[in-house]
């Protein structure tokens, strides 16, 4: 009887395949054709709110989404991204028990609690501790850490016609959705997308460090999501002439997920939006970029430990092969709140100044 069962599951996953193969062959021709007939189709704009969202065969070329383990999660129980999917189709309990924590407690939120009695604590020393009255989200376990943001950092003499810092960004429409609404993960609004992160981070590195920002508003990520590196890579090139002084050049996104958990930290009860690096490796200059990204994420977690959610390699370019100053940042996600990814800016801004000290 298991025999036959496992046989079953095999012809289903060969069917899938099928079916996979079948879409990746047909649906450029298909695209294509809608594209020309429909393109009204591409995405849903609301004028009321100047918001949008788009369908999935319409994600940028290096963010694509795998619709595979999607159709074989729904029809046979299994994510093929989930290990632990897997046992819990063999052993139907094992779903009531939180198993991820004995693979990563990276998707846990962190709650940084102020060390306000030890101002000569030593940097390097993180002491974990409970919190008095922690506020738990989805039963969720909390990893309590202290900061150690002490130092602070010398004000330059701000040149604006010397910018150290050029911001821009590639997928310039998206925004944040902390209620998961439907039509609400993009939008045009400056005031609400991610564009409004990137003006605090500008604000806060040229008033309270001294140094000149360069913020790039242009979309680039309009009427559709595909091909914008291609459409931002002009932009960054013509910076790059103008400003030979610029030192770090930042694309500044909000990453996607389901669960807002992984990308949120609590500090002294308010909540942030965590980082995210991601470097890309196909380019010549991948280890300069790398390096600065490890630095930049090591400086942001010695002020405050897991703040970070660490560096991300990729085999795509991400326009990282225009410089050897390229950083692609990631602040929060879509599930984050706008207000969790502002007050992520001055954290970040903090660290950026450090580095260029």
């Amino acid at each position: 009887m298991k025999k036959r069962y496992e046989i079953i599951i095999l012809n289903i996953i060969y069917i899938l395949l099928l079916i996979w193969l079948s879409i990746s062959i047909f649906s450029p021709i298909m695209l294509a054709k809608n594209l020309y007939f429909n393109s009204f189709y591409i995405s849903t704009i609301s004028k009321s709110n100047s918001t949008m969202d788009y369908i999935y065969k319409n994600i940028e070329d290096e963010d694509k989404v795998n619709l595979f383990p999607l159709i074989l999660k729904h029809i046979i129980g299994v994510d093929i991204e989930d290990p632990t999917s897997y046992f819990e189709t063999q052993i139907p309990l094992i779903g009531y028990i939180d198993i991820s924590n004995l693979f990563t407690n990276h998707d846990n939120p962190v709650i940084i609690v102020a060390d306000n009695d030890k101002k000569e604590q030593n940097e390097n020393d993180i002491d974990i501790e409970e919190p008095k009255e922690p506020t738990k989200k989805d039963n969720d376990s909390i990893t309590v850490v202290k900061p150690n943001d002490k130092n602070d950092v010398e004000k330059k003499k701000i040149d604006k016609g010397k910018p150290l810092v050029l911001i821009f960004h590639t997928h310039t429409t998206e925004s944040f959705n902390p209620n998961n609404s439907k039509d609400r993960n993009f939008t045009t609004d400056y005031n609400l997308n991610i564009v409004k992160v990137g003006e605090e981070l500008k604000k806060e590195l040229e008033e309270k460090y001294g140094i000149a920002v360069v913020h790039d508003i242009t979309i680039h990520d309009l009427p559709t999501r595909e091909k914008g590196y291609e459409k931002s890579r002009p932009t960054v090139s013509a910076y790059l002439k103008k400003y030979p002084s610029l030192k770090i050049i930042i694309d500044l996104h909000r990453d996607a997920t389901t669960s807002s958990s992984k990308t949120t930290v609590i500090i002294n009860e308010e909540r942030y939006a965590r980082p995210m690096f991601v470097v890309g490796a196909k380019n010549k200059n991948y280890k300069a970029n790398y390096d600065k990204a490890e630095k930049l994420n090591t400086i942001i977690n010695n002020m405050y430990p897991n703040f970070s959610r660490g560096i991300v390699k990729q085999n795509a370019k991400y326009n990282q092969d225009l410089s050897d100053k390229m950083v692609l940042l990631e602040v929060g996600s879509n599930l984050n709140s706008l207000d969790e990814a502002v007050r992520s800016s001055k954290i970040i801004a903090k660290a950026i100044a450090i580095y260029l000290k």
